[in-house]
């Protein structure tokens, strides 16, 4: 039913009863009182409906999407994500992070970090060091950045260190936990971070 067959239906058994000619083709609304427009009843009662029912449904759809982001994720977009960094290895800021769970000396970090294209990690920014703190938890990790004899501090990809925070101690290496960074004996066997550009 349209809403051409609504408004004829309606209107003919009032043009009817009035004495006037039923065109079949000419939509008519009564007027009632001034400025209001007499709406084929079943016509409003669909549209209504209708409406009612497209609004529920994308409620449904946003609800969703908060409540089961995983049913929503673009699939191209979780392609990128799963390319950008292997397997346990972790995307942060356009770098790929791996926490290691052996122990080992900076030395020997820094050569297992190497076999995987990476660097035991530098840290470039605020946001990563927060980053890199919170993910080591209490456990002390090695990152990139070390000193030789009578040399100043440089990170593992040869950058120098610009002193953006504090470094406590008289050791040539440097690991953090969730709450300190410190200098440490470079031959001490901790955890480890490494750090690569994501692809």
């Amino acid at each position: 039913m349209n809403s051409e067959d609504c408004s004829v239906t309606e209107n003919s058994s009032s043009h009817l009863e009035r004495g006037q000619k039923d065109h079949g083709t000419s939509i008519r609304f009564e007027k009632h009182h001034e400025g209001s427009i007499q709406v084929p009843i079943p016509c409003a009662v669909l549209t209504v409906f209708f409406i009612t029912s497209l609004i529920i449904a994308l409620v449904a759809l946003n609800v969703g999407q908060y409540n089961c982001p995983g049913l929503y994720k673009n699939p191209a977009s979780s392609d990128r994500h799963v390319a950008s960094c292997e397997d346990e290895w972790v995307a942060y800021q356009r770098k790929c992070y791996f926490f290691s769970t052996t122990t080992n000396s900076w030395a020997l970090a820094q050569n297992s970090c190497s076999k995987d294209g990476a660097t035991v990690a530098v840290i470039d920014s605020e946001k990563d060091l927060v980053f890199l703190k919170r993910h080591a938890g209490g456990q002390e990790h090695w990152i990139g950045l070390n000193k030789e004899a009578n040399q100043t501090w440089k990170w593992a990809n040869g950058k120098e260190f610009n002193n953006w925070f504090n470094l406590t101690g008289s050791e040539r290496c440097v690991s953090l936990n969730n709450t300190a960074i410190a200098t440490v004996d470079c031959e001490a066997n901790l955890h480890w971070v490494c750090s690569k550009p994501s692809r």
